[in-house]
């Protein structure tokens, strides 16, 4: 008898557990959902900034980025690079655009005023409108930048370079979640006029 009332607590613990995991997948694809791939000539594409090394070389995942830039020219006619000075006295975005203006003649408009994400997306919605574009990122930060994209722009394509450093996974794991709950915030408080 003991045994049957164990095990049918293990099977309503597991039901529940089960039930909480698929709400919280749900909610998480909710909130960042896959990535729509580019299926057409975009007018524009946003690659995002990264911080420069301390001496202002370029950092490997900004090399990365504008290898993606260049390589994937052909589905957009005009490149926003945006990113400042954010991690110390480099712009992102004017180091990212001297490297891609030596090495291919994409046309190029820099913001270089944003500190994040979020400001580089907005600034950029300031600068081009809302017109269908292209974002430029890794594929870790992708599916959290998509979504802020979102907010700005009504047609959103992502294109991708892999990344997979454990450093920059571990940030993007509490990027993601500190998205969310600023995203849960919002939803639950009414905005100041």
């Amino acid at each position: 008898m003991k045994r049957n009332r164990k095990t049918s607590h293990l099977r309503s613990f597991l039901k529940w557990l089960l039930a909480l995991g698929a709400i919280g997948a749900g909610f998480y694809y909710w909130m960042l959902p896959p990535v729509k791939k580019p299926r057409k000539q975009y007018p524009f594409a946003i690659l995002l900034g990264c911080p420069c090394r301390q001496d202002g070389s370029m950092s490997r995942s900004q090399v990365e980025r504008c290898k993606l830039a260049m390589a994937a020219w052909s589905s957009y006619r005009t490149l926003v690079i945006t990113g400042g000075a954010v991690k110390n006295q480099w712009p992102e975005a004017r180091t990212m655009a001297a490297y891609i203006e030596s090495r291919c003649p994409i046309p190029v408009v820099i913001e270089d005023q944003s500190r994040t994400t979020w400001e580089n997306l907005k600034n950029t919605r300031q600068i081009i409108g809302d017109v269908p574009v292209l974002l430029l990122t890794s594929s870790l930060h992708a599916p959290r930048a998509q979504a802020m994209a979102r907010h700005f722009f009504s047609d959103v394509a992502v294109q991708t370079y892999r990344e997979n450093r454990v450093k920059h996974v571990l940030r993007e794991w509490v990027s993601r979640r500190i998205y969310m709950a600023m995203e849960l915030r919002k939803l639950f408080q009414p905005e100041e006029e």
